[in-house]
């Protein structure tokens, strides 16, 4: 039976810092929430397993932009060492999550650790997250590599999916094998990676080979950042994609514009304004992604390079990802950017006529206010005329002594002045502009 003593388990996860419309101080504030569901999901699963020190240093983003914490205790029966490595990586939070036990687990006694290990973990459903990549390792004794296969998925099934992996692929790391284990929605390997999500094993034959493994964390934690930044940027051009088509129908199956209320036309134009927004948007995606692709290629090549001098290290399974991306993702992208600019010339054509259109009707209406307040304004002026008049005539004596009698009959005379004037006036503004036509 495949037996492993001091399984680990790492999980490294990524958070959009800034950028692609969204600001930093709203990304560290969710980040913050991140880390502090992080530190109370560990209190009270484990309590007093954090030193308040280091609780606050870990937990202060804008001062801190590197944070180390960790933490012991029993959960489930195990007794468990873990540690969060905090660090920021370009325009991104890098987290790694390190927990292991120093005893010797059969396979299915590791399906059991990685169960209580992972509530430790933070939410892969996190505000700005980029994708994981869990990592699974410790030193062999004893099985064989279908044992080891049958481990890899059932960890999928824990950690990831109870549905297991579709996809896996090897290669050398160190003089040791390195598996990876990842799922695509419908089997296919260039459909967007379900929930951005890998598995990597690797299980070293001592463990000092372990210790030097481990050593690279800083180079792999690279490597992964752009890979999970090439799948979540090809998610969202595509999303953006299929938004900015969906507007551009509603917008060309209005029949006739001129019919539209002058609000309706100012959110025409609105919706047309975050097109060409949209096409910008979609720029910026596709040179991130190739900057992103390029960092990637750089990473394997240095990762490679480093850890070679410790054992063959052959990370060419890492290398096909790359050229996935540059034969279906970026010209996937470039094609929609195209066919997009297609467009581009109705959409202008569109915008100006809409703003030909609010324009005129602006002018209308406040014309129409214009004319509204004047119409008011001598009806207003009439009544007080009226008003004053007959307050200047003698008092008419009244028969009843206690009645105020006459004061109601001015405002009602001036009321009902007014209302004739304004009518008056109302009806030789229209008679005017029909002669002016």
């Amino acid at each position: 039976m495949l037996e492993i003593n001091a399984p680990n388990l790492y999980l490294f996860s990524y958070h959009l810092k800034e950028g692609l419309g969204i600001s930093l101080e709203n990304s560290q504030r969710n980040y913050h929430s991140v880390l502090e569901k992080i530190v109370g999901d560990i209190s009270g699963l484990i309590p007093d397993a954090i030193a308040l020190d280091s609780q606050k240093t870990f937990l202060d983003v804008q001062s801190q932009p590197t944070a180390d914490f960790k933490f012991k205790g029993t959960l489930h029966n195990h007794a468990i060492l873990g540690r969060y490595l905090r660090r920021s990586l370009h325009d991104s939070y890098a987290l790694i999550f390190d927990g292991s036990v120093q005893e010797r687990y059969n396979a299915h006694q590791v399906q059991s650790l990685l169960s209580t290990l992972k509530p430790l973990t933070l939410d892969p459903d996190s505000p700005n997250n980029l994708g994981q990549t869990w990592l699974i390792s410790g030193v062999w004794e004893h099985g064989n590599s279908t044992q080891i296969e049958k481990l890899a998925e059932e960890s999928y099934k824990t950690l990831i999916s109870p549905e297991g992996w579709h996809h896996q692929a090897a290669g050398d790391y160190v003089g040791v094998k390195l598996h990876e284990f990842w799922r695509t929605s419908g089997g296919k390997t260039r459909e967007t990676i379900e929930g951005n999500s890998y598995l990597l094993l690797v299980l070293y034959p001592d463990r000092e080979t372990f210790q030097a493994g481990w050593g690279f964390y800083e180079q792999w934690q690279e490597v992964l950042l752009s890979r999970h930044r090439i799948v979540w940027t090809d998610y969202n051009s595509q999303w953006l994609k299929q938004q900015l088509i969906n507007q551009y129908q509603q917008i060309e199956a209005i029949a006739d514009y001129s019919a539209l209320s002058l609000h309706l036309l100012k959110t025409t134009m609105h919706t047309l304004s975050r097109l060409l927004g949209g096409l910008t948007s979609l720029e910026r995606h596709l040179n991130s992604m190739e900057i992103q692709l390029e960092n990637y290629d750089q990473y394997c090549h240095q990762l490679e390079q480093d850890a070679d001098g410790l054992g063959l290290t052959d990370l060419a399974f890492l290398k096909k990802f790359s050229a996935s991306v540059k034969e279906s993702y970026i010209p996937r992208l470039q094609g929609d950017i195209n066919e997009f600019r297609l467009n581009l010339e109705r959409i202008q054509t569109l915008t100006q006529m809409l703003q030909g259109q609010v324009e005129i009707r602006q002018a209308q209406r406040d014309r129409t206010v214009k004319t509204a307040v004047g119409i008011l304004g001598v009806g207003l002026g009439t009544g007080c005329i009226v008003a004053v008049a007959s307050m200047t005539h003698p008092p008419v004596p009244s028969v009843n002594p206690g009645t105020n009698s006459g004061l109601t009959g001015v405002l009602l005379l001036s009321v009902i002045c007014g209302g004739v004037a304004s009518l008056v006036t109302f009806l030789a503004i229209v008679l005017w502009q029909k002669l002016g036509k």
